[in-house]
């Protein structure tokens, strides 16, 4: 059985991680490179899609290199929430880009996710109304204080334990990650994080930055729904915005 990492174990893999020299932007293009090269003929909302699920995707896999780099393996178990609790903080345009996504699956999966939408922003409004005044750019305590809100993520299907929305999950529900006991997610509010993969935000957005400027070259951003590149600086809580999007699609 392999022995149980610790704490400062995980601190000592950070390092190797800092000391990694790698080209983060050209796995991340390569994928773009693809995207389009793959892209003739396809309605360009369906190439939005594909490009959100794409390079999100490839965050995963540049995680996984690392952790197979430095020998860690994720405690995080199937059915494991404890991260769903944890603010989600996206901008507006990925919050439009994931609705697009969703309307474009098929009728019975559509429909029981905007179901499960709209369910949780009616049941939770009060709580909402709360977040909204939990300044996240200025509260350093903000994390905590949301995760004692006990808000659950509006895509974590509570019966199954699962993301109703997986492929397109932010990155930050990718990068919540637990490598030492897996009971430190159930014993402590705010488990403390020594491992962060933030870092490999910028290169998606690099990455969506690319494909949208290709697609802007034939289609007007209006035409698609959103607004380059205000929306794409618009940042909130995931759960804001969806209600603040669907209260618009919805008028």
């Amino acid at each position: 059985m392999k022995q149980q990492l610790t704490y400062d174990d995980i601190k000592r893999k950070v390092e190797q991680i800092n000391k990694r020299i790698y080209d983060y932007e050209q796995p991340f293009f390569n994928t773009v490179d693809d995207i389009l090269d793959e892209s003739e003929g396809k309605h360009v909302t369906s190439v939005l899609t594909e490009s959100l699920e794409k390079l999100l995707a490839q965050v995963n896999r540049e995680i996984e290199t690392i952790e197979k780099e430095i020998n860690v393996t994720p405690t995080c178990q199937v059915g494991c929430a404890h991260c769903c609790y944890f603010p989600i903080i996206v901008t507006r345009l990925e919050v439009k880009l994931m609705l697009m996504y969703i309307a474009q699956q098929q009728k019975e999966r559509k429909q029981v996710v905007l179901q499960q939408i709209r369910s949780y922003l009616h049941e939770h409004s009060s709580i909402l109304n709360d977040i909204k005044m939990l300044d996240f750019r200025k509260d350093q305590e903000f994390k905590r204080k949301y995760k004692e809100l006990a808000l659950p993520c509006v895509f974590l299907n509570l019966e199954t334990s699962k993301c109703m929305a997986y492929e397109v999950r932010p990155i930050p529900c990718r990068t919540y990650t637990n490598y030492v006991d897996v009971s430190v997610c159930e014993k402590e509010v705010l488990p403390k994080e020594p491992v962060s993969y933030e870092f490999l935000h910028r290169f998606y957005v690099q990455g969506m930055d690319e494909v949208i400027q290709e697609i802007l070259e034939v289609v007007e951003d209006k035409e698609l729904g959103f607004s380059y590149p205000a929306d794409a600086g618009d940042v909130n809580y995931l759960p804001v915005l969806l209600q603040e999007e669907l209260e618009s699609l919805e008028r």
